[in-house]
């Protein structure tokens, strides 16, 4: 008889209600129903994501058929966001209807990349891990021009962002490598399971990917992360002096505090387990402690931008702030009043989106524009004030 692998997975009915209560599998503290309406269980969720992805898919195909690209774009992009997040919650974690549904994902994207108003190439990048699937995105701009890796969060993809249809660092001229690192995406689907080091191992061979393209300045990489990926992308610049900056919102920039496996509601433990490859939470909980930027980020020479929402259950305020004053180089922090771990559009910014200035700090900073000493904190009011300065 097989027994829950984690301690609080006897707590499924209550996440369940939960659930079914709020319409919100996970930022519970956040306001509005984001799951289908049916979805009443984590079970049901996959199923119904999966039914609104086949609906947008097969308008797209038609608009696609009907030379109307416009449209097509637009409804493919909704059917791999549904097909991307159907992937996310199936049950079992790991299963042959996770893999349909991501292929299905990344047929729809593909589809998009080659109807794309700017050009976007798949990519496979060789590594001491593995091949490193990418999605490069170009900007058209003359001569030469800075470019960034980009690291999702924990077991999100490489199609998610950025979004093609509105990608904020292409606007800024930059052109964006968006990768799957060990545990997501095609790397997790090939068995190449995430630990606290092999992502630096993933962004270090973006790095050189970028380095051989003719249309990058090699002097002006960055590196960039979302929830997850800041970790990971903190963790690269610390270990690769040549990234000309780093920068990530939405924040896991962890230090005393794992409260996204220990605190937070149980579906990121199961996940995470999953993107490891574990079973046993002893060994789990043993291997997570090297999840922490203590004893890295001192080796952060680069300009270095960190976002985060005040009170973020998953990221505490003071978890973040003990690595902003570890960071020995240029640096900016904005923390965003109460707001909590999702900061994509905050109320501060008006609605607009969190990286559209993301994108154009890095490009000021990989221009050589912050000096060695700059150091800046910024809480940021729901009215905006603070924000610049």
């Amino acid at each position: 008889m097989k027994r829950p692998a984690r301690g609080r997975d006897g707590q499924q009915w209550i996440y369940d209600y939960i659930l079914k209560t709020t319409g919100r599998a996970v930022h519970f503290e956040m306001d509005g129903r984001n799951l289908p309406i049916q979805a009443k269980s984590i079970r049901m969720v996959s199923k119904h994501l999966a039914g609104e992805a086949e609906h947008a898919e097969c308008l797209a195909k038609e608009a696609d058929k009907r030379g109307d690209i416009v449209s097509a774009r637009g409804l493919y992009r909704i059917a791999s966001e549904k097909y991307r997040e159907a992937q996310h919650f199936t049950i079992p974690i790991i299963s042959d209807w996770r893999w349909e549904l991501y292929e299905s994902c990344r047929k729809c994207a593909e589809r998009l990349y080659e109807i794309n108003e700017y050009p976007i190439e798949l990519v496979s990048i060789p590594s001491e891990i593995s091949n490193v699937p990418g999605v490069y995105h170009k900007a058209v701009v003359e001569g030469r021009a800075p470019a960034v890796v980009f690291i999702p969060g924990m077991d999100n993809t490489k199609e998610n962002y950025p979004n093609p249809l509105e990608n904020e660092f292409v606007q800024w001229g930059i052109h964006v490598l968006a990768i799957d690192g060990p545990g997501q995406g095609e790397m997790l689907e090939r068995g190449i399971y995430v630990n606290p080091d092999n992502h630096v191992t993933a962004a270090k061979a973006a790095f050189e990917f970028l380095v051989s393209r003719s249309e990058v300045d090699p002097n002006r990489i960055g590196i960039c992360g979302r929830s997850f990926g800041t970790f990971w992308s903190m963790r690269a610049a610390a270990a690769e002096p040549r990234f000309a900056a780093v920068a990530g919102a939405i924040s896991c920039y962890y230090w005393d505090r794992l409260t996204i496996f220990d605190e937070a509601p149980i579906r990121f433990k199961q996940v995470f387990m999953a993107m490891a490859g574990m079973e046993d939470e002893g060994l789990f909980d043993e291997m997570s402690l090297g999840f922490t930027l203590k004893n890295h980020a001192k080796n952060v020479m680069c300009p270095a931008l960190m976002a985060t929402g005040e009170f973020d259950p998953l990221n505490p305020l003071e978890d973040a702030e003990a690595v902003f004053k570890a960071l020995p180089g240029p640096k900016e922090m904005w923390i965003f009043e109460d707001e909590f771990h999702p900061i994509f559009a905050p109320a501060a910014l008006a609605g607009q989106a969190t990286f559209q200035f993301v994108a154009e700090w890095m490009r000021n900073a990989m221009n050589g524009e912050l000096d060695n000493k700059f150091e800046r904190k910024a809480y940021v009011r729901k009215s905006g004030e603070g924000f610049f300065g």
